[in-house]
């Protein structure tokens, strides 16, 4: 769901017992084809105890994942809406399968895009996705080299900068992803600058929301949280004084605080009680891990059902989705900017256990 934009068409009688009101014309699932990875990042959210070993030994196959799309499709011509699959992992190039699933989404009507890693592109891969049309692919750069190094692996900066040009080479958009907390932070600005220098496509950042990997890395405060964006806010109207083409995504809900107080953004609450944007569990989509358990978030532990077991509509109507559709946030309930943001329930499940609980580093 774009952020800002009411998007056209309503979903009605989701479920008797859901109470949330949706507009949207997309739906899509984002797909951990694989927990294979070239890299052992240290903010990772996929190495979880409960989930992480179970589901590497049972990596979907070729057949399975062909229902899971065919769910998929099905579900959303119900909806009227435009499919769209997020593919990544671990890294989805190492799926030994990927590129027979991917091109079967391809043939069933679905938008792709890759979420990846660098060391699995070469010329012969890269001219696949092309031909594939994905819509573009995602690499993270998590710092500057020795940053980026000590988060990732060494070695892992350079490889990125060279598969970012190498996407370029071919016409494929890229996308630059930073995950930041209190240990990267300083290296943010500098990597706004290198993205536009590279002419990546578009930048955005997010918290890491300490779970798996990241539960050991230290959070923001809220005045710290803000002040980063204020700074991000003004390197980015720097950059495009200078005519830069990259787009600088406002991918953290908190933006939406931050643009309203500084009168960016006019946003109130509307009598009609629809979700205009912000965080979208139970709105538009949901996760897939690599053996078909479904969550509401990947980015916490929040299982809903499991596919191709179950359909992609009725994980989707479920009351396990309900759950999280229609929690009524402890801090956002009475906020103004509630049909636009609700904070981030990954980083407050991450911060005390309790998805619900109030955004760790909403200074509202």
């Amino acid at each position: 769901m774009v952020m800002g934009h009411v998007v056209e068409m309503e979903i009605k009688n989701i479920n008797a017992n859901n109470n949330t009101k949706i507009h949207k014309r997309k739906f899509g699932v984002q797909w951990h084809i694989t927990t294979k990875c070239d890299q052992d990042c240290i903010h990772c959210y996929i190495k979880d105890e409960k989930t992480y070993r179970q589901e590497s030994k049972e990596i979907l196959n070729f057949d399975r994942c062909k229902q899971i799309i065919d769910s998929l499709t099905d579900f959303s011509k119900k909806l009227n809406a435009n499919p769209s699959i997020t593919f990544t992992g671990g890294d989805p190039l190492l799926h030994k399968d990927f590129f027979d699933i991917a091109k079967y989404a391809k043939e069933k009507g679905s938008v792709i895009s890759i979420l990846g890693n660098p060391y699995n592109l070469d010329n012969e891969k890269i001219l696949k996705l092309k031909n594939l049309g994905i819509r573009g692919y995602q690499i993270s750069i998590d710092g500057m080299k020795e940053m980026h190094d000590n988060f990732r692996k060494i070695g892992s900066f350079e490889r990125s900068v060279k598969a970012i040009n190498d996407l370029k080479d071919y016409g494929i958009r890229t996308v630059v992803m930073y995950t930041i907390s209190k240990q990267n932070a300083e290296d943010l600005i500098p990597v706004m600058r290198l993205v536009n220098d590279l002419g990546v496509d578009a930048f955005a950042f997010a918290r890491a929301c300490g779970f798996g990997n990241g539960k050991n890395l230290e959070m923001f405060t809220p005045k710290e949280y803000r002040n980063i964006l204020l700074k991000a806010y003004e390197e980015e109207k720097n950059i495009k004084r200078k005519g830069s083409k990259t787009t600088f995504n406002k991918k953290d809900h908190l933006w939406t605080l931050l643009l309203t107080e500084i009168g960016e953004l006019n946003y109130k609450r509307t009598e009609d009680g629809l979700i205009y944007g912000g965080c979208s569990i139970g709105i538009n989509s949901f996760s897939i891990l690599a053996d078909g358990t479904a969550f509401a978030c990947r980015r916490f532990y929040s299982p809903i059902g499991k596919v191709p077991e179950q359909s992609i509509e009725d994980i989707f109507l479920s009351e396990e989705l309900n759950k999280y559709r229609n929690t009524l946030f402890e801090k956002c309930t009475e906020c103004d900017l509630l049909q636009y943001c609700r904070g981030c329930p990954a980083v407050a499940y991450g911060n005390s256990g309790n998805f619900s609980s109030p955004d760790p580093q909403c200074w509202k």
